[in-house]
């Protein structure tokens, strides 16, 4: 049996004609027939239809953003095919069913849902680009819709993988054609048990790449970013951040949740669960060595600074005070996960609780309704944390400012974290 390598390009790795040709170059150097690319949409095509998407839902007219979308993609095919090639018909194919689907009023009933309808077509879009440039150049490759492959639960925006009927399509979708060319497909979408479009969340390419490798025994898989790597730290705010020539499965998972961005944070699980090796490399400089993710056991402590924006906390006080000493922690996180919340930090005292979330496209009173009936409730919105693993001395004295200014500290010999409200520019 096949060992695939899987490789990942985001948005930013094909987002005009030389790029595209960077990594048309980048994969000749590495072609086998048992490779998979999981590729983004183009550019900033994904914030581009949600603009679409949100004038839609208020029925305002879009006409204009949907033309320059067009325009886009029709110039990225002009400069990189004759006139007379057939992909110009097939975007325009895409945007003709796109249009359909936006301007067919009972999917907007549930916006999750035709939220998930349309948001997939820049893969779809830019994965028929890039096959057919890798064909057109001499690497012939198969265009295959990950629909047909990742199978969902009907949540909206952040779907549940059904692992077992994920793997069974894959094996017998992919195999076969895996063993005569490499495969194109795209990350972040799915399909559920009634056929519908699903999406995996937001950045959700990388975890389906993660799928594609378990689901197909990979050797390994690779995400190209324009980084060379994993870095202790973001560049634009520490110069000196040092990058990480291998970390362990269980710190890079770590970092992830508390929101390193080089990552999706749902794809370490399962490459950690079945011992698959994850690259992270740049396309920029695709000869550099980047980041190994493995099992590597006890790493170098080295610190660690992750910033994580656009948070929610729920202040939670409780109203029956013969109940003070139960934190309620069960029915805090069951409450999240009927919501399907994200839980970033939770800190109990006696008859308080305060849950941070990352921020939800809700109103307060919708945050607040799950609890009020055993809590009072107050929400702050639009704070930020900041996470020092491995802290140093020197590391949390540089935030001695933030805090004195936060709303919530906790403090580990492992972790410290504070959240609190940035300023303004």
């Amino acid at each position: 049996m096949i060992q695939p390598l899987v490789f990942k390009f985001g948005g930013a790795s094909i987002k005009d004609a030389a790029s595209i040709k960077n990594v048309a170059q980048l994969v000749k150097k590495r072609w086998t027939n048992s490779l998979v690319l999981v590729v983004s949409a183009a550019g900033n095509t994904t914030d581009r239809l949600e603009e679409v998407i949100e004038l839609s839902l208020k029925e305002k007219r879009y006409d204009k953003e949907l033309l320059e979308l067009l325009t886009y993609h029709e110039d990225l095919c002009r400069s990189l095919f004759s006139p007379e090639h057939p992909i110009f018909t097939r975007v325009d194919n895409h945007f003709a069913q796109l249009r359909r689907l936006l301007e067919t009023d009972m999917l907007k009933a549930e916006e999750g849902f035709f939220y998930d309808q349309i948001i997939g077509y820049g893969e779809l879009i830019s994965t028929r680009i890039l096959q057919e440039y890798l064909c057109e150049t001499g690497n012939p490759c198969i265009w295959q819709d990950a629909r047909e492959l990742v199978r969902t639960d009907s949540t909206t925006r952040m779907a549940r993988v059904d692992w077992a009927l994920t793997m069974q399509h894959c094996r017998r979708i992919l195999i076969p054609k895996l063993e005569q060319f490499p495969v194109i497909t795209q990350g972040f979408i799915g399909t559920d048990l009634l056929g519908n479009t699903t999406t995996l969340g937001r950045e959700g390419s990388d975890f389906t790449a993660a799928i594609l490798g378990v689901s197909l025994g990979a050797s390994a898989v690779t995400i190209w970013k324009d980084v060379a790597g994993i870095l202790n730290g973001d560049p634009d705010i520490f110069p000196d951040a040092v990058k990480f020539d291998y970390l362990d499965f269980e710190e890079a998972a770590e970092m992830t949740y508390y929101g390193a961005k080089v990552i999706h944070p749902k794809t370490i699980k399962p490459l950690a669960k079945h011992g698959i090796p994850l690259y992270v490399k740049s396309f920029m400089n695709p000869e550099m060595a980047g980041t190994v993710i493995g099992s590597f056991g006890q790493a170098p402590r080295i610190p660690i600074t992750i910033f994580k924006s656009n948070l929610t906390m729920l202040n939670l006080r409780i109203r029956d005070l013969s109940m003070v000493g139960g934190f309620h922690f069960e029915f805090v996180y069951e409450a999240a996960k009927k919501a399907n919340w994200r839980i970033q930090l939770i800190q109990a005292s006696g008859a308080h609780l305060q849950v941070v979330i990352q921020d939800m496209p809700l109103s307060e009173e919708q945050l607040a309704r799950p609890f009020r009936e055993v809590f009072h409730v107050q929400i702050r919105r639009q704070l930020q944390m900041v996470t020092v693993k491995n802290p140093t001395e020197a590391a949390v004295k540089h935030y001695r400012q933030v805090a004195e200014k936060c709303f919530l500290e906790q403090k580990t010999p492992e972790l410290v974290q504070w959240i609190y409200e940035p300023e303004t520019p």
